[in-house]
């Protein structure tokens, strides 16, 4: 049905798939966007020769002084504000870009679903017509025998029967490239 072919689909089809995934990263964007930025720890070290001392070393305990800095950039009034709403319109914009995916592979199923049984009816009612065909030329062929229908008749019925052989193996292609197109909308081998 139309409704278990959605279902696998929404759960295995990997372009669906990873504009979910997108959507959702871009969601847990949203927290970090209006978060202040990281801390800077800086440490100097002064005089590391101590007077001129040859031996220089780089040990906070046997320099002249260490220096430690800790600092905090405070953006202006406003902007993580700004920077939040930017995160949660793109994730806005990814949940949207997946809804609209979604809409296009549903969509994509549903009109080669009903191409695929249109298609099943079409064949139905070709080897409908196909028995018909062969009936008459029975009849046609009995008639024949005893002189009552002429021979081309037979023949034209004949004719008929091939052309309804030909739309059947047509119909039969049709079908399996309806199914693959179906299976690669589902991920599954062609």
């Amino acid at each position: 049905t139309v409704e278990s072919l959605l279902d696998y689909a929404k759960g295995n089809n990997p372009e669906y798939a990873s504009m979910r995934y997108e959507a959702d990263a871009a969601d847990e964007r949203v927290t970090p966007a209006g978060a202040l930025p990281d801390p800077k720890f800086r440490m100097e070290l002064q005089d590391i020769t101590k007077m001129g001392e040859q031996n220089a070393t780089l040990n906070p305990s046997k320099v002249g002084s260490t220096k430690y800095t800790l600092m905090q950039d405070l953006p202006w009034y406003g902007k993580r504000d700004l920077k939040r709403e930017i995160a949660e319109l793109d994730a806005e914009g990814a949940q949207g870009r997946a809804r609209g995916t979604w809409t296009e592979i549903s969509a994509k199923l549903k009109i080669a679903h009903a191409q695929l049984y249109i298609l099943h009816r079409n064949e139905q009612l070709a080897r409908e017509i196909l028995d018909l065909m062969v009936r008459l030329e029975k009849i046609a062929q009995v008639r024949y025998a005893g002189g009552l229908a002429m021979q081309q008749d037979v023949i034209r019925s004949q004719v008929e029967q091939t052309g309804m052989r030909n739309d059947l193996i047509m119909l039969e292609n049709e079908g399996n490239m309806l199914r693959a197109r179906i299976n690669a909308l589902l991920a599954r081998p062609t």
